[in-house]
């Protein structure tokens, strides 16, 4: 959206406490509108207001979808496909002259505009949208940046800083150039606040399984990094999955080192030694983010 087409604005956004604020009364509306089986639709509003168990104590249920139930997901993206997605397209996207579009995953969503004036509006009667249906945004999270194939060359003829960035489903997208510095592009790497949990993650796996046998240990280091490189393996983020896998290599040198009171390794016998007996897997580009 942002690489291909007119978007010059976008609009991040983050909603408060979204999954303990959805109105059990706004949702049987929604989910009564598509589904004709009456009987469907009570034993969801059973399943709502059933309430929970916390420590020992029963506590009711007025607001919210139950955490940790599968049905909970669902029912959270039926509620904003009502109050967010549906109201896009039938509203918003009518009345914008230029080009707009939602990009949307579960309670987090990015809207890119290609006029300031109607990603100011959009932002305005957003906050008045999800306030009729219970919902609140974060004002510390929420705000709209000026991105695209032009906020580069705008900015700088205004004496101002590069485009700011924003976070999206575990990314960092900020404006770039190509290889040959001639043509926008929209690139990617890994959050900052991501990487850092998954570093933690796995050093706390480490430090808690290191006295396993050497195998097993690297076996699942390498599924862990497997999973790491086919989500985070995209175009121009080689540098971030490489950085995740070196930072790993020093977690396994460290504590396996500490299985015992004697220290088991040296850098020369950890890197070309253990490391060649049991190899990690080397990342790759598992999806391009170019259109073929």
């Amino acid at each position: 959206m942002v690489q291909y087409r007119k978007t010059n604005y976008v609009v991040e956004a983050d909603i408060r406490g979204f999954f303990d604020n959805v109105d059990h009364g706004w949702l049987m509306k929604m989910l009564s509108h598509d589904i004709a089986d009456k009987r469907f639709p009570e034993i969801i509003e059973k399943f709502l207001k059933a309430g929970i168990m916390e420590n020992g104590k029963f506590l009711d249920s007025e607001r919210g979808t139950p955490q940790g139930n599968g049905a909970s997901p669902i029912l959270a993206n039926v509620y904003l496909h009502y109050v967010l997605d549906n109201w896009f397209d039938v509203i918003v996207k009518r009345q914008c002259k230029g080009e707009c579009y939602l990009i949307r995953y579960c309670d987090d969503f990015v809207c890119c505009f290609q006029s300031q004036y109607e990603a100011e509006v959009f932002k305005q009667r957003l906050e008045e949208r999800f306030r009729k249906y219970g919902l609140e945004l974060a004002e510390e999270k929420t705000k709209i940046l000026e991105f695209g194939r032009f906020a580069r060359r705008n900015r700088k003829t205004r004496g101002e800083r590069k485009p700011d960035t924003f976070d999206f489903l575990g990314f960092t997208f900020y404006c770039g150039m190509d290889g040959k510095k001639e043509f926008f592009r929209c690139r990617v790497k890994t959050s900052k606040k991501k990487f850092r949990s998954k570093i933690k993650a796995i050093k706390e796996w480490i430090k808690t399984h290191r006295t396993m046998a050497l195998e097993q240990i690297f076996k699942t280091v390498n599924a862990k990094l497997r999973g790491h490189y086919q989500y985070y393996g995209v175009t121009d983020n080689t540098r971030e999955v490489k950085k995740f896998l070196m930072q790993t290599k020093w977690l396994l040198f460290k504590w396996l080192n500490r299985r015992s009171q004697r220290r088991s390794y040296t850098l020369d016998t950890f890197f070309n030694g253990l490391l060649r007996t049991f190899p990690l897997l080397e990342p790759s580009i598992k999806v391009s983010l170019f259109y073929r």
